[in-house]
């Protein structure tokens, strides 16, 4: 069937441009406020000023007298660095930074102002279309260009002064050695080696290398700690950045920028304290359960006090001159004995390492891979090795305690130490710090119900006193 015919004035839908009244004498009234344009401008206006309250409530999270911020409280200035290495990275960020605010403010400015300045109204026609502008075009073409140029070879120059070369030519420039440092990333603790903590005494040729049957040279000051570090300050450090399981990420922000610290992949970075104080840093990639409590310390001291610190690591502690010289070596037994502490952690000494660089930690965490691959085999198989004496040790990586009762936190950074809290990280670790492998797999933690180490009361402050006395 075919349409049917209408003429243009008997069609419904087409009325002709320019007629008049409708016949009831009244005119079409149009509803402006519920125009398109308008509630397309009032949702834009909602979306801006939801933009707006979200970046006022990210402008007052930050805070430039954090621990672990390199911001000053005031724009350009370079306060919140301390060291060579701080100034440049921030003086390159401070300037990349306000640059992209200036372009950005510049062109979205010009574009706000393009939008609303030549906006068409209702009823205007379309304005003439124009293509190619010569002059324009040239502009912004060569301005972006230098910009990217000038700031790429900046950054090229900067990343060059973050090689560890740059240390040995200022430390020579001052006529000293640089101090060369081991940080080792574990799950979920730091690891500090010291391969000749007073450089200017003698050389060593590998860190806490002692070659089979003969004895280290005794101006080799090997150390070996934990979470934290301490430093001469106005002396260059040299940091070698070893990870013995996952990937993890070496960040000090008011002294050096982060530094990946990937498995068999040795990466070096290096920065300088210019003034004494407690430095925060952080792990700063995601490595497992307790990543965010993976934290550790830096201590810049002066060169005397520093090297006071060094000379007395690591003598025998004479245990008659603790607090409780008699809990302190019932406590010794309880760390050799019933606790089994000992299997895991190192007193007394450097953990000192192989040609190859692989020494006690590195063996246990060869230790805790065999044990952990035991697990998984069939609780047969495993009553079966039990029976043959097959089964693995439970040894894993574990701090070095030798100078515990001198340092200021437990837990990597996490509470304050003293003997209340050392007595509730030994009693319970996992109230501190969730996920941590001691509790996991240390065996005193194994054999009750709820996962709290199987000692008494007087075994706990005996062992207390002895760790304290570690100094």
């Amino acid at each position: 069937m075919g349409l049917l015919p209408f003429s243009e004035k008997d069609s419904p839908t087409i009325s002709k441009a320019g007629s008049g009244p409708e016949p009831n004498g009244l005119n079409p009234v149009s509803n402006a406020s519920d125009s398109p344009s308008r509630r397309n401008g009032r949702r834009s206006l909602v979306v801006l000023a939801l933009l707006g309250i979200i970046l006022m409530l990210a402008a007052l999270g930050c805070d430039s007298d954090a621990h672990q911020s390199v911001l000053s409280s005031t724009p350009w200035t370079l306060d919140g660095a301390n060291g060579p290495v701080a100034r440049d990275q921030l003086l390159l960020f401070n300037v990349l930074l306000w640059t992209m605010v200036v372009v950005f403010v510049l062109v979205e400015g010009a574009l706000l102002y393009a939008a609303i300045r030549y906006r068409r109204k209702p009823g205007d026609p379309l304005p003439p279309q124009t293509h190619g502008h010569t002059p324009l075009e040239i502009a912004w073409t060569i301005i972006p260009t230098i910009l990217i140029l000038g700031l790429g070879i900046w950054s090229v120059f900067v990343l060059f002064k973050l090689e560890p070369g740059e240390a040995i030519a200022l430390a020579a420039e001052q006529g000293k050695e640089p101090l060369h440092v081991e940080a080792i990333g574990h799950q979920w603790w730091w690891e500090f080696r010291y391969e000749n903590a007073l450089p200017d005494t003698g050389e060593c040729s590998a860190p806490n290398v002692v070659p089979a049957g003969e004895s280290r040279d005794p101006e080799c000051e090997l150390i070996t700690t934990a979470n934290e570090m301490r430093i001469p300050v106005d002396r260059p450090v040299i940091m070698t950045l070893k990870s013995d399981d996952v990937i993890h990420s070496f960040w000090i922000p008011k002294l050096a920028g982060k530094q990946d610290v990937v498995p068999t992949r040795d990466n070096q970075m290096w920065f300088l304290a210019e003034d004494t104080g407690m430095y925060y840093g952080q792990c700063a990639e995601f490595c497992g359960t307790a990543h965010a409590q993976m934290k550790f310390r830096v201590h810049a001291l002066p060169e005397a006090e520093y090297k006071a610190w060094v000379d007395g690591w690591g003598k025998p502690v004479d245990l008659s001159t603790a607090d409780n010289p008699a809990a302190a070596q019932s406590g010794q037994l309880v760390f050799l004995g019933d606790g089994q502490c000992v299997t895991c952690h190192t007193v007394g000494s450097a953990d000192q390492v192989d040609e190859v660089g692989e020494g006690v930690q590195h063996a246990r965490m060869e230790t805790y891979i065999a044990y952990t691959e035991w697990l998984q085999k069939s609780p047969g198989e495993q009553l079966a090795d039990v029976r043959t004496g097959q089964e693995p040790p439970t040894a894993f990586a574990a701090p070095n305690l030798t100078d515990l009762g001198a340092r200021t936190t437990l837990g990597s950074g996490l509470v304050d130490l003293n003997r209340e809290t050392l007595r509730q990280w030994i009693r319970n670790p996992d109230a501190i710090k969730p996920g941590n492998r001691m509790s996991e797999l240390a065996a005193i933690y194994q054999t009750r119900p709820d996962h709290r180490a199987d000692l008494t009361e007087d075994q706990l402050s005996d062992l207390v006193e002895y760790l304290m006395a570690q100094k």
